[in-house]
């Protein structure tokens, strides 16, 4: 008897960039334009369709419709980081691989002399293997800085793989806003 693979939601921008993945029967946060959250459970239709909530979409008409009401989206449940991953060096820009749990990096054979086409590869690869940009920063924070520091988390960068701000900071910056 064969396992099934566990089935992942995909969600995109409205340009059809991964932003990230939740399994068949997980959550998304939704923030709406005044605050204001909530939680809605996700159903695995098929590729390019999901249940959320009561309400069944097309993923892009999902994305699109949360960019028009101005409303963010993130899963309930941090993403867990890929058993590997490509990126590019950031002082010279060649192709490597990434393996988690590994410190450093794996040079790729395949590197191109620029580091655009570097950069495109490794978005293409990642895509096809489900990695998402936040999982690409947190891969590359492990192999550097160490997989048991903030640095190895997706939840230290936000969706586009940018650092994120830590929350104490901005809540300690607003205490002190209101003295």
């Amino acid at each position: 008897m064969s396992e099934e693979k566990e089935k992942m939601i995909r969600f995109i921008d409205s340009h059809y960039n991964p932003l990230f993945y939740v399994p068949d029967g997980g959550n998304v946060v939704l923030t709406f334009s005044d605050g204001e959250k909530a939680t809605r459970p996700c159903k695995f239709l098929d590729e390019y369709h999901t249940q959320v909530g009561y309400n069944v979409y097309h993923i892009c008409q999902f994305a699109e419709l949360m960019e028009r009401n101005g409303t963010s989206y993130v899963p309930e449940k941090p993403m867990p980081l890929p058993k590997m991953c490509y990126s590019t060096l950031p002082a010279t820009g060649e192709l490597i691989l990434l393996i988690q749990g590994e410190k450093g990096y794996r040079k790729c054979d395949n590197s191109a002399p620029y580091r655009e086409q570097n950069e495109m590869t490794a978005a293409q690869k990642n895509r096809r293997m489900g990695v998402t940009p936040q999982q690409e920063a947190a891969m590359r924070g492990g192999a550097t800085r160490g997989w048991s520091t903030p640095a190895a988390r997706t939840s230290s960068y936000d969706l586009k793989g940018n650092p994120a701000a830590p929350a104490r900071g901005r809540t300690q910056k607003s205490r002190e806003e209101a003295r």
